[in-house]
C-alpha cells in the first residue's frame, strides 16, 4: 500500500467534474503507486428527489435536517445513484473500483450530532483496518458520507467530516477537498494557502462566509492527526492535482503577506 490520499468530491461539483479527474485518479493509482480513498456527498441529488415527491429540503444553519423520510431519499441517493455513477466512471478507466458507504464492513461508527439536524451523525471511529485491506489489495475505494450508529441505525453524514475522520485514521499524506469554487476567497481574489490562525481570523472579520465555514474548519481539525496539507481546488477545470491549484491549508508555517502575494487568478 503506497501513501494514502484521501479525495473529497462535494455534491454541488458531482455533474460537472472535469472529464480529467477520473484519469488522474487512475494514474495517481496505477503509475505512481499512490493509495487513493474516495468520499462523496450528494446534497443536490437529494434536494431534487425530495422535490419530486413535493417535499421541500430544510436547514438549521446550512446544515440539511435529515427526518425519516430524507434519510431514506439520502440513502437512495448517496448509496444509489451517485456512489454507482460514481464508480462506473472509474470502471471505464479500467480502476479496480469498489464502491461503499460508511454503513459497509461499519466504516464509519458515528453518534447522533444535534437533535435539531435530526438523522444526522457525527463519526466517533473509523475502522481504518478494513479500508487499509482493501487498499492493500489494490482496490480504489468510493464511499457515500453515510454512518451507523451503535444501535444500528444509519445516519446522514457531512461528507467533509467523513472524509477528515477517514484521512485521519488511514494516516493519510493529504486531503484534497474538490469543490465547485477555485478554494478559498478573500475579497474576492483566491488565496494560495493558509493556515488554522489566518482562517479563524477570516471567519471573525467576516472574510469567510456561509458554507466555506463548516468546509475550512474541516480542514483545519484534519489536519490533527498526519495529514500535512488539505487542498480546496476546484472540479470544474482541469488540473485538478496540479499542486499548485487551488488553496493549500498547512499546519503551520505560512506567512499572512506571502499567502497574500501569491494570489492566483481564477
Amino acid at each position: 500500500m503506497g501513501k494514502v490520499i484521501v479525495v473529497k468530491v462535494g455534491g454541488s461539483v458531482l455533474e460537472n467534474l472535469d472529464p480529467g479527474f477520473f484519469a488522474g485518479c487512475a494514474r495517481m493509482q496505477k503509475t505512481e503507486g499512490l493509495s487513493l480513498v474516495i468520499v462523496h456527498g450528494g446534497g443536490p441529488f437529494i434536494s431534487r428527489w425530495m422535490e419530486r415527491i413535493g417535499k421541500k429540503p430544510a436547514f438549521v444553519d446550512g446544515r440539511r435536517v435529515t427526518d425519516g423520510e430524507t434519510l431514506n431519499i439520502a440513502e437512495m441517493a448517496l448509496a444509489g445513484q451517485v456512489n454507482k455513477e460514481l464508480v462506473s466512471r472509474f470502471a471505464r478507466e479500467g480502476v479496480a473500483v469498489l464502491g461503499l458507504s460508511g454503513v459497509d464492513l461499519n466504516l464509519l461508527q458515528v453518534e447522533p450530532e444535534d437533535p435539531k439536524l435530526g438523522y444526522v451523525g457525527k463519526v466517533t471511529a473509523v475502522h481504518a483496518e478494513r479500508l487499509q485491506t482493501i487498499l492493500q489489495q489494490g482496490w480504489l475505494p468510493v464511499i457515500a458520507s453515510l454512518g451507523i450508529d451503535g444501535q444500528g441505525k444509519v445516519l446522514n453524514v457531512n461528507a467533509d467530516e467523513a472524509a477528515g475522520a477517514i484521512a485521519r485514521a488511514l494516516g493519510a499524506e493529504q486531503l484534497v477537498m474538490v469543490s465547485d469554487v477555485d478554494g478559498v476567497y478573500i475579497e474576492d481574489t483566491l488565496l494560495s494557502h493558509m493556515n488554522p490562525a489566518m482562517i479563524e481570523t477570516y471567519i471573525a472579520q467576516g472574510a469567510i462566509t456561509g458554507g466555506m465555514i463548516p468546509k475550512v474548519r474541516s480542514a483545519v481539525r484534519s489536519l490533527e492527526g498526519s495529514v500535512r496539507e488539505v487542498r480546496i481546488v476546484s472540479g470544474k477545470k482541469a488540473g485538478i492535482f496540479d499542486p499548485v491549484s487551488g488553496t493549500r491549508i498547512l499546519k503551520e508555517g505560512v506567512d499572512e503577506r506571502v499567502a497574500l502575494s501569491h494570489i492566483r487568478t481564477p
